[in-house]
């Protein structure tokens, strides 16, 4: 009898892989969550949330991609430039208003407006299904006017 399967999945090459029982159910809403986690503190550059650090640009020297990107020592500090999806204060600002400004049918997601803060410019307490529709939705037109003059 041959074998049916064409690929191994790179989940297989997880340490924790082995270890778990049921390994096709991976949540996708809690997936989807991280990811909208990250991209938001990174788009807003919130401490301890953004994931564009030194480490992640040390990762783009060893990859031999976006040299632009590499950080920069002077003396004791090392610097890290400016990437294109990085938001000034004022970019930050109106995307945080247009966010402020969204208005959705009842049922349909939580009060946007509730979640924005404009005295810290991020966002706070996304669940899961807030965190869907402002990927799938929100967040496009949020970012459509700021990120695509600049990169």
């Amino acid at each position: 009898m041959s074998n049916i399967w064409k690929k191994k999945s790179i989940f297989f090459n997880l340490p924790y892989w082995l270890r778990l029982e049921v390994k096709h159910c991976i949540n996708v809403i809690h997936v989807e969550k991280n990811v909208c986690d990250n991209l938001i503190g990174t788009l807003l550059n919130i401490n301890g949330k953004m994931k564009d650090g030194l480490n992640a640009r040390l990762d783009l020297i060893e990859m031999n991609i976006r040299d632009d990107l590499a950080p920069i020592e002077m003396g004791k500090r090392t610097y890290l430039p400016t990437a294109c999806y990085t938001m000034s204060k004022d970019e930050k600002v109106s995307f945080c208003q247009c966010l402020k400004g969204v208005k959705v049918p009842q049922g349909h997601s939580l009060n946007v407006k509730s979640l924005v803060s404009m005295q810290d410019l991020k966002l706070i307490g996304l669940k899961s299904h807030d965190c869907h529709i402002l990927m799938q939705q929100l967040l496009l037109v949020a970012i459509r006017g700021i990120l695509l003059k600049k990169c």
